[in-house]
C-alpha cells in the first residue's frame, strides 16, 4: 500500500514538472551530461529498494527516518550522496535489527535516487486562495483580466486556468503574452506587477477556487535534457552564461537563480522586460515558447542550481588522508590493510559511479573499521565533491602516493 502510495506522491511531483535522471553524472562540469530525464524511476526505487520501510515522503512511509519531503535535502546532489554516506553505518544497525538486506544500486538506479530525493523540495507549498485573492486586486490583475465574471475585459478570461494541474500554463501564457500585457499597463498607467515568493502559486489557488470545475488538464513532466536544447534553440545562451556555455551578456543563471520551480517562473516574469530589451538590441527575435517548452526549460533552470561545483583535487587528497582512506585502500605504491587498489576498479570511472561503490559496499567497510578500530569519516559540506575529484584524478596518471595520519602501511 505504501509503494503504492508513493508513486501516488510521484505522479503527484510529475503534474508539477518534477523528474528523475537515468544518466550517470560526468566527471567533467558540462551540465549536459548531468541532466536528468526519466520521471517516476526515483520514486519507484524509493520504494522497491525499501527507503520507504524507514523515511516518509510527506507523512507517507515509515518514521525511523526523517522525512524526506520537508526541504531537509536541498543541497548539491553531491552533498545528499555525502549525508547517505555519513549516515550509512545507522541505517546498516537497522537493516540488521529488521533482518533485512541492504538493498544495492546501479549507477543509473543510485542517479535516479538522488534525484528524486533532491527534487522532492522543488515545489511550492499548495498556494492559498485568500492570499491570492488578495494578490489578484493589488497586483491589478483585475484591471485587465475577469475570473468568475468579475473584472477587466481588455485581457483574456483567466477561468480557464482553473482546469490545469500545473501553474506551467500560466507561465507560458505570461512570458508569451508579456510585452503585449506591458504595452497596455504602459498605455493605462498600470504599475507591472513583481512576482515574489509564492505569489504564483497563490494565485493559482485562488483561480482554482473561482474558476470551478473538477476536471484537470495535465501536462508532461519538465525534461532538463530537452530544456538545455530549448535554452539553446531558443537564444538565451547567446546573453547567459551557465559555466563555460554561453556568451556572458547577462549573469550567469547558475549564480542568481535560487529557488523552487514557480519562484523560478517568477522570475522569468519580473526580467521580462531587460530581457526583451536586450534582445532588441542583438536583433533576436523574442521566443514564443508552447507548454512543453516552458516546462523543460524551467526544470533546466530549476536544476541548474544544484549542480555540483567541481571539486577540488588538492582538497580531495587531504580528504583521502585526513578521513584515513589509505588505511584501507592501496593506491599508487602505498598497501592498504584490506580495501582494493581505487585506482584500478573498473566501476570508479565516473563520480556516480564512486558514489554507487561507495554506498554498496559500506556494510562491509564498516566491519572491517570496526575490526581495525578505524573511525567511521564522516564527510562535510563539499568533501564528497572533492574527494570524488581526487579519486578520479588518479585514475588519469601517476599521483602523489597519501598515507593514512597514524596508520602503518607495507611497501611492495
Amino acid at each position: 500500500m505504501k509503494a503504492r502510495l508513493l508513486v501516488s506522491i510521484g505522479v503527484f511531483l510529475l503534474t508539477a514538472g518534477v523528474y528523475a535522471p537515468d544518466l550517470a553524472l560526468g566527471a567533467d562540469w558540462s551540465p549536459a551530461p548531468l541532466l536528468p530525464a526519466n520521471p517516476l524511476a526515483g520514486s519507484r526505487l524509493f520504494a522497491e529498494k525499501g527507503c520507504l520501510r524507514c523515511h516518509s515522503i510527506h507523512g507517507t512511509g515509515g518514521v525511523l527516518g526523517p522525512d524526506l519531503g520537508q526541504q531537509i535535502l536541498n543541497r548539491p546532489l553531491l552533498d545528499i550522496a555525502g549525508a547517505m554516506w555519513n549516515h550509512s553505518p545507522g541505517m546498516e544497525h537497522v537493516f540488521q535489527e529488521r533482518r533485512t538486506t541492504r538493498p544495492k544500486f546501479e549507477p543509473a538506479e543510485m542517479a535516479n535516487l538522488l534525484a528524486f530525493l533532491y527534487y522532492l523540495g522543488s515545489l511550492d507549498p499548495v498556494g492559498d486562495p485568500e492570499v491570492g485573492a488578495r494578490l489578484f486586486s493589488e497586483k491589478r490583475c483585475d484591471v485587465c483580466h475577469s475570473l468568475g465574471g468579475k473584472g477587466g475585459r481588455i485581457g483574456a478570461a483567466l477561468d480557464k486556468y482553473s482546469q490545469y494541474a500545473s501553474p506551467i500554463y500560466l507561465t507560458a501564457a505570461l512570458w508569451n503574452r508579456g510585452q503585449a500585457m506591458a504595452h497596455t499597463m504602459n498605455r493605462m498607467g498600470v504599475p507591472r506587477t513583481v512576482m515574489q515568493g509564492n505569489d504564483i502559486s497563490n494565485l493559482m489557488a485562488y483561480i482554482r477556487s473561482v474558476g470551478g470545475g473538477v476536471e484537470r488538464v495535465y501536462i508532461q513532466p519538465g525534461n532538463p535534457q530537452q530544456g538545455e536544447k530549448v535554452f539553446r534553440e531558443k537564444r538565451c545562451a547567446e546573453c547567459h552564461p551557465v559555466k563555460d556555455h554561453g556568451k556572458g551578456v547577462g549573469p550567469d543563471l547558475r549564480a542568481i537563480l535560487k529557488g523552487s520551480l514557480m519562484q523560478i517562473a517568477g522570475i522569468m516574469w519580473n526580467h521580462g522586460p531587460k530581457m526583451w530589451a536586450k534582445m532588441a538590441e542583438r536583433g533576436i527575435a523574442v521566443p514564443v515558447l508552447s507548454n512543453a517548452d516552458t516546462a523543460d526549460l524551467i526544470s533546466y533552470l530549476y536544476f541548474l542550481q544544484f549542480l555540483d561545483k567541481p571539486g577540488n583535487v588538492e582538497r580531495g587528497r587531504v580528504v583521502y588522508r585526513e578521513k584515513r582512506c589509505a588505511r584501507c585502500h592501496e593506491l599508487h605504491g602505498v598497501v592498504g590493510t584490506s580495501g582494493p587498489d581505487l585506482a584500478k576498479i573498473e566501476k570508479l570511472q565516473t563520480p556516480l559511479e564512486v558514489v554507487t561503490e561507495m554506498w554498496n559496499h559500506a556494510s562491509t567497510m564498516e566491519q572491517r573499521m570496526l575490526e581495525e578500530s578505524v573511525e567511521w569519516p564522516v564527510l562535510k559540506g563539499g568533501e564528497m565533491a572533492d574527494l570524488i575529484a581526487y579519486l578520479l584524478s588518479i585514475r588519469n596518471g601517476p599521483s602523489k602516493p597519501v598515507a593514512a595520519k597514524g596508520s602503518e602501511v607495507k611497501r611492495k
